[in-house]
């Protein structure tokens, strides 16, 4: 393991610390945490496209039934 210095100004350091506390853990946790979350791939994100990605043709199907809701159902209507 290999130590580091790094500058921050006191209002984002006393927010860092009320965020480690609330989160019952070192500011070393925090930032290791931190660094981990962020460089997750982007893959291992699950989207709602993601979802469909062995589906194509579902997905397709999908959005014409939305388009036609669309056309049939506008979706400013006038009252009166």
């Amino acid at each position: 393991m290999e130590r580091i210095e790094i500058e921050i100004d006191e209002e984002t350091l006393a927010r860092a610390r009320k965020l480690a506390e609330a989160r019952r853990c070192s500011l070393d946790e925090l930032v290791t945490a931190f660094i981990q979350e962020e460089t997750k791939p982007i893959s291992s994100i699950d989207t709602m496209l993601g979802m469909f990605a062995d589906e194509p043709g579902l997905l397709d199907e999908v959005v014409e039934a939305a388009m036609q809701a669309r056309a049939r159902d506008p979706l400013r209507q006038t009252v009166g």
